[in-house]
C-alpha cells in the first residue's frame, strides 16, 4: 500500500493508496464499517525527556458477527 502525507496550511492529510487485490479490500471494509465492521483508531507515541520516537497509526477492523 503506497501512503502519501500532505501537510499543507496547517492541515495534515494521509492518503492511502492500494496496490492489489487484498489490500483493495481492506479499503472496502473500512469503508463498508457502519454495517458490517467496526474499526479501532489508535495513535502511539512514545515520549521521553522531549524526544518523541516510536510514532505509529494503527487501524484495526474487526468484522461484526
Amino acid at each position: 500500500m503506497k501512503a502519501k502525507v500532505i501537510i499543507e496550511n496547517g492541515e495534515t492529510a494521509i492518503i492511502l493508496t492500494p496496490e492489489n487485490d487484498f489490500e483493495k479490500d481492506i479499503i472496502k471494509k473500512v469503508y463498508n464499517r457502519k454495517q458490517h465492521f467496526d474499526t479501532i483508531t489508535d495513535f502511539d507515541l512514545k515520549s521521553s525527556y522531549g524526544n518523541c520516537s516510536n510514532h505509529k497509526i494503527e487501524i484495526s477492523i474487526k468484522e461484526i458477527r
